[in-house]
């Protein structure tokens, strides 16, 4: 009598493609690695943080770590939503604003900008690069063919993959497997090591950032030719949630970390802090009647020293004078460590003395602190 051997790494949610069956010998195993922690390359990829709030219909970032390229801007809207599918509560959601139709140069495209730190793993530019996955949900009103990329920081080396809608306003699984990249440079460190992108729309003629699908190519691309572009039809919508890249040939159910896990990775690449009735910033000193210096411990640590800027009515109260601040000097600061020199227009503080910058009976007041890729 014969004897099925099972090799198998316990965990939950295995798929028929996970297991593997050798054939001389009977041995069955199962690639299961739901019970890994940290597999997952993109940070938010459940949308739940939006640090930033609100819509826009241009390009930058709205929800956290995700990035917008759109040229021209006004063709749409990005917003988070709480249409989602079982086990979510939210998504990204693209909206067209009217029937545009592309033309040369112009692209609509979102994603992530992956931390060298974090990618490094992946060992391409090398003999021993690593195939990785990306599994995500997505709806929208228009089926047939999407697409996307993972490409370098220089854009020089590109890989085009597409997915499928099959029935509209419908959330639909979907799974791409991508070859390791042996070649091109990727950068490591602090730095961007490789980009995921979502396609939204491009010009099919002229000059255009398409290609074929399922090769490595020396190109910078957003998609495949004859993909779907969303900004063509007129209230077209696109959701995308459960964001997952891993190290795997397999893709596995969507890690959910926990909630203050998740945040504190946002928040190394965006902190918005305020908006209390009497938030406080920090403690500085008053060097003169107009100029002070003001420290504040970033937690966590940021990818490296950020920008600063403010919204609404910050104030500097140095115990007698409190005076709405004008600008803010931040060279000096570091990744773990504001260095901040309020100044005001016209004398009131005193020098010397101590100085609170924070909100004073008015909740419009806001830092933002971006260290993005």
């Amino acid at each position: 009598m014969s004897t099925l051997k099972v090799n198998a790494i316990r965990g939950t949610g295995a798929s028929s493609d996970a297991i593997s069956v050798n054939s001389t010998d009977g041995t069955c195993t199962a690639k299961i690695t739901n019970n890994l922690s940290n597999r997952n390359l993109i940070i938010n990829g459940a949308m739940n943080f939006n640090q930033r709030g609100g819509t826009t219909t241009g390009q930058g970032y709205l929800l956290d770590r995700w990035h917008i390229y759109s040229a021209p801007t006004g063709k749409h809207t990005v917003s988070q939503d709480t249409e989602a599918p079982v086990g979510f509560k939210y998504s990204m959601k693209w909206t067209s604003a009217s029937a545009y139709t592309p033309t040369t140069g112009n692209y609509f495209y979102t994603g992530q900008r992956i931390e060298g730190h974090n990618w490094d793993q992946m060992e391409y530019g090398t003999a021993n690069a690593k195939t990785c996955t990306v599994s995500f949900w997505a709806r929208s009103s228009i089926t047939g063919t999407w697409s996307g990329i993972l490409k370098n920081n220089a854009q020089d080396r590109t890989y085009p993959w597409e997915y499928t809608i099959s029935s509209a306003n419908t959330w639909e699984k979907k799974t791409v497997t991508i070859p390791g990249c042996t070649d091109g440079t990727w950068l490591s460190g602090n730095n961007a090591g490789a980009w995921l992108y979502f396609c939204i729309g491009s010009t099919t003629s002229g000059t255009t950032y398409l290609g074929s699908a399922n090769s490595w190519q020396n190109s910078n691309l957003i998609g495949t030719t004859g993909s779907n572009s969303l900004v063509n039809t007129n209230g077209a919508t696109l959701y995308i949630t459960g964001v997952q890249l891993e190290v795997s040939d397999h893709a596995t159910e969507f890690e959910m970390s926990s909630y203050g896990d998740e945040l504190a990775r946002c928040r190394r690449y965006f902190q918005r802090d305020g908006g209390g009735q009497y938030s406080g910033y920090g403690l500085g000193l008053c060097a003169s009647s107009t100029h002070a210096i003001m420290t504040h411990l970033l937690v966590p640590a940021m990818r490296a020293a950020p920008s600063v800027t403010s919204e609404g009515n910050i104030r500097g109260y140095d115990g007698s004078a409190n005076e709405n601040i004008a600008t803010w000097e931040t060279n000096r600061s570091t990744p773990t460590q504001l260095w901040i020199e309020p100044t005001k227009s016209g004398a009131g503080w005193t020098g010397g003395r101590p100085l609170l910058v924070g909100n004073n009976n008015d909740t419009s007041g806001y830092f933002n602190l971006s260290a993005e890729l």
